[in-house]
């Protein structure tokens, strides 16, 4: 059993967060329009798809608002902030079940410190950092095996962002034994169907460009010119961050737990789908590939205890 934080770790946690969200307002180029334009057209149901069907947050900071008498401005930047301790938290949390409380909050550390490689949109999505949170702890919920807070987290997730739907294929491969799990996965493959329809018959159905691999070759291209350098080679962003960490993962040796090697298995998955539908010039859309890759990341720095191996739970499985 995990024991409580020291009360410095929860220092070091928090003014990640701060700092986080310090230079996520800063980097934007319209830092407003979250709160301005993009929150109030998804609560009146005229936002664009996909963005129309992503409520969780946009709903959130509305309600805050109008509950306790914020203005909107200020609900956005309070549940911003939160959303980063709550990723930071789950993040150290998450890791805290194979490793040492150092070597987690090591890890919490990188993730706050290469973060900012997915800040490379205009403006600031709501579902950004609540994805990150809500993603980490339905990983954290399968490597536990609890399907039912799973069941629970891939609910609210799917209410953020369409991407919850990969906590059903992470489930089923990080089973010792994948015929066990068939059944839970189709129920949850159903949980997460059945939200996504609801949502395009209670905001109504809007098509959008849903194939992007063709516009997505050409920005490996490089963007036109007349960007800054910058901006032009954003579809790199991702390559380097991910391909990076990958790398540290598969400089790993010795036995690792069944969940931490078959996590791995879904980020090919992950990257095809994002390439095929998504723009990569968005790096954000990558940010679930955090909680599926830093455990074996964990293993490749060597950051374990104290006598040089992994924290145990109790009936974890090892390759």
């Amino acid at each position: 059993m995990m024991t409580r934080p020291a009360s410095s770790t929860l220092v070091v946690l928090a003014l990640l967060s701060f700092s986080s969200a310090f230079a996520d307002l800063r980097m934007r180029t319209y830092g407003s329009k979250p709160y301005v334009e993009f929150i109030p057209a998804v609560v009146s149901g005229t936002a664009d798809a996909p963005e129309r069907y992503r409520v969780l947050l946009p709903f959130t900071i509305a309600g805050l608002s109008n509950g306790v008498g914020l203005s909107l401005a200020n609900a956005w930047h309070l549940v911003r902030f939160i959303s980063f301790v709550a990723a930071y938290v789950l993040m150290f949390a998450y890791l805290r079940r194979w490793f040492s409380e150092t070597a987690s909050l090591f890890g919490t550390t990188l993730v706050a410190a290469t973060l900012p490689l997915t800040f490379t949109n205009s403006w600031a999505h709501p579902d950004h950092i609540a994805e990150l949170a809500l993603f980490t702890a339905g990983c954290a919920a399968i490597a536990a095996n609890r399907v039912w807070a799973l069941a629970a987290i891939l609910a609210v997730a799917t209410l953020n962002r369409e991407t919850a739907i990969f906590l059903v294929p992470l489930y089923l491969v990080t089973a010792s034994s994948v015929r066990e799990r068939l059944i839970a996965a189709g129920l949850l493959a159903a949980e997460w169907a059945g939200i996504f329809v609801a949502l395009r018959v209670w905001r109504g159905f809007v098509g959008y460009d849903y194939f992007q691999a063709q516009r997505n070759l050409q920005f490996l291209k490089l963007l036109p010119s007349a960007y800054d350098p910058y901006y032009r080679i954003y579809a790199y962003f991702a390559i380097v961050l991910f391909g990076g960490l990958l790398l540290v993962a598969a400089g790993a040796s010795g036995p690792r737990p069944l969940f931490i090697s078959r996590a791995l298995l879904v980020v090919p998955l992950f990257c095809v789908v994002a390439f095929s539908i998504s723009s990569i010039i968005e790096s954000r859309i990558f940010t679930p590939l955090y909680p599926l890759i830093m455990p074996a990341v964990m293993f490749g720095c060597r950051a374990f205890d104290n006598d040089g191996r992994y924290r145990s739970h109790a009936g974890e499985n090892r390759e």
